[in-house]
């Protein structure tokens, strides 16, 4: 009866409760405008259908619920993009996603999760699509500020500079990740899409990995261990 009653896509409440709570009402809606095929469709078929859905709904909603349509848009897009084959048709998909994102970040004064999200989103968007890393770095440090429970952009922009070598910037990210992130999960107040791996022994993992690359050992000819420990003790 409370999923029944819920069942409005412009209410905070269905972004609130995660993209799993998301899906099922835009089954649901489905199912109420007569599609009845919805437990067999496959996923690209359903996503296809969701974003119909809002298509039909384009010049009869006001203004805050345009706003959420984008977020909505760019997630549905973000998702088929993933299931496409064609990596042509994927990356048209994931420029309209990226399109309806940074359409929602300026129409939205939302504070909630779904701003993060996107955020956070758009820049892994821009990384995908080759777009200039200064742009990238930008777009994922405001998703930084925008939730500082969440780890997600600055893992990313970590590893950026660790695969590069650039390990003064990859440090000065990697300590933000460890003094805000280390075992400070946060899936008891978040829902979309949690990255275990921003918050677990990997985020100290890939810190002494920096630690051992500022200091010049990383040498076979050394022990590791012992690396780590000068590394630390350097850079503490």
């Amino acid at each position: 009866m409370l999923f029944h009653s819920k069942i409005d896509p412009f209410s905070s409440y269905t972004i609130d409760w995660g993209p799993l709570y998301v899906e099922r009402v835009f089954d649901s809606l489905l199912v109420k405008e007569g599609v009845q095929e919805v437990g067999t469709m496959t996923d690209k078929e359903r996503l296809e259908h969701y974003l119909e859905w809002l298509r039909k709904r384009m010049g009869k909603i006001d203004r805050p619920q345009y706003a959420v349509m984008q977020f909505y848009k760019g997630y549905f897009y973000q998702q088929l993009a993933r299931l496409h084959e064609r990596s042509g048709d994927a990356q048209h998909l994931m420029e309209k996603a990226l399109c309806s994102y940074q359409d929602y970040l300026e129409l939205s004064h939302s504070i909630d999760e779904s701003r993060y999200y996107a955020q956070w989103q758009a820049g892994m968007l821009q990384c995908t699509l080759d777009y200039p890393w200064a742009l990238v770095e930008d777009t994922l440090l405001k998703a930084a500020e925008i939730d500082p429970l969440r780890g997600e952009a600055i893992k990313k922009i970590t590893e950026y500079y660790v695969q590069r070598k650039e390990w003064k910037m990859a440090y000065s990210y990697s300590l933000m990740a460890v003094n805000r992130f280390l075992h400070k999960n946060p899936i008891a107040q978040r829902r979309w899409y949690i990255d275990f791996s921003a918050y677990d022994q990997h985020v100290m993992d890939v810190h002494l990995q920096i630690c051992a690359g500022l200091s010049g050992l990383m040498n076979k000819n050394i022990d590791y261990g012992h690396a780590i420990g000068q590394a630390i003790s350097q850079h503490a």
